[in-house]
């Protein structure tokens, strides 16, 4: 079974439906495989883990659910979003607002 596949299939059957493979990598060096585990928020997709496979297919290591869930949550706190308001609104929620 194709590596995409294999860790497609199992994000779908033990995780769900909001996380995907990213591009599978063969390292050379220890022979093995590395899929990013990508995951889809209402901030964006990140990458919140990744599976680790044998030459042959074999996982190796496989992210837990509670560690992504973990990685999501820390990722979200770091990222910036945009907040429409007036200066009055902005002070009132105490929001420091800058320029980029």
């Amino acid at each position: 079974m194709e590596i995409y596949e294999k860790v497609k299939k199992y994000l779908y059957e033990n995780i769900g439906h909001l996380t995907t493979p990213g591009t599978p990598r063969f390292d050379l060096k220890t022979e093995t495989w590395k899929v990013p585990v990508l995951c889809k928020t209402e901030r964006g997709i990140l990458i919140v883990g990744e599976f680790t496979l044998e030459k042959d297919g074999d996982f190796i290591n496989i992210p837990t659910k509670q560690e992504m869930l973990k990685t999501v949550e820390t990722e979200i706190s770091k990222l910036p979003f945009l907040f429409y308001g007036d200066k009055k609104e902005l002070e009132e929620k105490d929001i420091k607002p800058v320029t980029i």
